[in-house]
């Protein structure tokens, strides 16, 4: 797929930027098992380097890319998840859904507990009182004495891996 996106590859041969780009994409197609998902990533990712007036001055683009990327796919992934999850909620939805449903829904929510707890302890914290809590990300900063950034690297990791244990574990978002 040839990209329309118009980025300031001065500097840069056109290998160059064509390598950029298959890494780049290649990368981004090892984050998610949905096609379209993974190329939605890569042009908003084009869209949003295309936009860093420094970029050739950067002493590693596919480095800049790739922390891009990771930010649009955590946007792409909030957009799926609720801000704030209310277990309480949960369980009252599972008991009304009947037995079998219930259950699964059960194991689902022992593998994200599973999942959560084998993360760095700095990363669950940062996770839990965004996800659970419903803090924002500069009110965890502050909590924790961490950057905003900090967080949000925290935050884009933490939903990343999430999401690729549970689809490892055969939990995709219909079930």
């Amino acid at each position: 797929m040839q990209s329309s996106v118009n980025i300031n590859w001065q500097g840069l041969s056109t290998a160059d930027s064509e390598q950029l780009k298959a890494s780049l994409k290649a990368f981004i197609h090892g984050l998610t098992h949905d096609a379209a998902q993974a190329d939605d990533i890569y042009q908003e990712t084009l869209l949003r380097t295309g936009k860093s007036a420094r970029f050739t001055e950067l002493e590693s683009p596919l480095a800049y890319m790739i922390t891009v990327a990771k930010s649009v796919l955590y946007d792409f992934q909030r957009k799926r998840t609720p801000n704030a999850v209310e277990v309480e909620l949960i369980d009252l939805e599972a008991a009304n859904d009947g037995p079998e449903h219930a259950h699964q829904q059960q194991q689902k929510l022992r593998c994200i507990a599973a999942i959560i707890e084998s993360m760095s302890p700095q990363r669950r914290q940062v996770f839990l009182l965004r996800r659970v809590e419903g803090l924002s990300r500069d009110d965890i900063a502050v909590q924790l004495g961490l950057s905003v950034e900090a967080v949000k690297k925290h935050l884009t990791r933490a939903m990343t891996e999430l999401t690729l244990k549970l689809e490892e574990a055969g939990w995709t978002p219909d079930n």
